[in-house]
Protein backbone atom coordinates (compact mmCIF):
# COMPACT_ATOMS: atom_id res chain seq x y z
CA UNK A 1 0.00 0.00 0.00
CA UNK A 2 1.33 3.40 -0.96
CA UNK A 3 2.26 5.61 1.98
CA UNK A 4 2.55 8.88 0.07
CA UNK A 5 0.35 10.11 -2.74
CA UNK A 6 1.19 12.16 -5.78
CA UNK A 7 -0.91 15.00 -4.32
CA UNK A 8 1.16 14.94 -1.12
CA UNK A 9 4.34 15.18 -3.18
CA UNK A 10 2.84 18.12 -5.08
CA UNK A 11 1.96 19.77 -1.75
CA UNK A 12 5.52 19.26 -0.45
CA UNK A 13 6.90 20.64 -3.71
CA UNK A 14 4.75 23.77 -3.34
CA UNK A 15 5.94 24.23 0.26
CA UNK A 16 9.55 23.88 -0.89
CA UNK A 17 8.82 26.19 -3.85
CA UNK A 18 9.84 23.54 -6.34
CA UNK A 19 8.32 23.46 -9.80
CA UNK A 20 7.94 19.77 -10.66
CA UNK A 21 6.60 18.26 -13.85
CA UNK A 22 3.92 15.57 -13.81
CA UNK A 23 6.52 12.88 -14.52
CA UNK A 24 8.72 14.18 -11.68
CA UNK A 25 5.75 14.10 -9.29
CA UNK A 26 5.09 10.49 -10.22
CA UNK A 27 8.76 9.58 -9.94
CA UNK A 28 9.27 11.31 -6.58
CA UNK A 29 6.07 9.78 -5.20
CA UNK A 30 7.49 6.33 -5.92
CA UNK A 31 10.91 7.19 -4.52
CA UNK A 32 9.52 8.75 -1.34
CA UNK A 33 7.21 5.78 -0.89
CA UNK A 34 10.22 3.43 -1.11
CA UNK A 35 12.08 5.54 1.46
CA UNK A 36 9.12 5.46 3.85
CA UNK A 37 8.87 1.68 3.40
CA UNK A 38 12.53 1.28 4.39
CA UNK A 39 12.02 3.53 7.41
CA UNK A 40 9.02 1.49 8.54
CA UNK A 41 11.10 -1.71 8.26
CA UNK A 42 13.80 -0.15 10.44
CA UNK A 43 11.21 1.00 12.97
CA UNK A 44 9.82 -2.54 13.13
CA UNK A 45 13.16 -4.01 14.31
CA UNK A 46 13.00 -5.25 17.90
CA UNK A 47 15.78 -3.46 19.76
CA UNK A 48 14.73 -4.40 23.27
CA UNK A 49 17.82 -5.19 25.30
CA UNK A 50 20.18 -3.54 22.81
CA UNK A 51 22.38 -0.94 24.48
CA UNK A 52 22.25 2.41 22.76
CA UNK A 53 25.48 3.85 21.41
CA UNK A 54 26.18 7.40 20.37
CA UNK A 55 29.61 6.73 18.89
CA UNK A 56 31.11 3.32 18.11
CA UNK A 57 34.63 4.77 18.04
CA UNK A 58 36.64 4.68 21.24
CA UNK A 59 39.09 7.47 20.37
CA UNK A 60 38.25 10.65 22.24
CA UNK A 61 39.95 14.04 21.95
CA UNK A 62 42.81 12.85 19.78
CA UNK A 63 45.02 15.87 19.21
CA UNK A 64 48.61 16.28 18.20
CA UNK A 65 50.96 18.50 20.13
CA UNK A 66 51.20 22.04 18.85
CA UNK A 67 54.75 22.36 17.56
CA UNK A 68 55.88 25.64 15.99
CA UNK A 69 57.13 25.20 12.45
CA UNK A 70 59.02 27.58 10.19
CA UNK A 71 56.70 29.66 8.02
CA UNK A 72 56.69 32.62 5.65
CA UNK A 73 57.36 36.09 6.93
CA UNK A 74 54.77 38.77 6.23
CA UNK A 75 56.94 40.20 3.47
CA UNK A 76 57.42 36.78 1.83
CA UNK A 77 53.68 36.07 1.91
CA UNK A 78 52.81 39.46 0.40
CA UNK A 79 55.57 39.27 -2.24
CA UNK A 80 53.41 37.18 -4.59
CA UNK A 81 50.21 39.12 -3.93
CA UNK A 82 48.80 41.21 -6.79
CA UNK A 83 48.25 44.09 -4.37
CA UNK A 84 48.97 44.82 -0.72
CA UNK A 85 48.00 47.73 1.52
CA UNK A 86 49.47 48.41 4.96
CA UNK A 87 50.91 44.91 5.24
CA UNK A 88 47.67 43.13 4.22
CA UNK A 89 46.35 41.50 1.08
CA UNK A 90 44.25 43.97 -0.90
CA UNK A 91 41.20 42.54 -2.62
CA UNK A 92 38.38 44.15 -4.61
CA UNK A 93 35.40 45.42 -2.66
CA UNK A 94 32.34 43.15 -2.87
CA UNK A 95 28.59 43.46 -2.33
CA UNK A 96 28.64 47.25 -2.44
CA UNK A 97 30.33 47.57 0.93
CA UNK A 98 31.33 51.13 1.86
CA UNK A 99 35.01 51.96 1.73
Amino acid sequence: MSQISRDEVAHLARLARLALTDSELDSFAGQLDAILEHVSRIQAVDVAGVEATDNPLTSVNVFRDDVPQPCLTQEEALAAAPDAVEGRFAVPRILGEPE
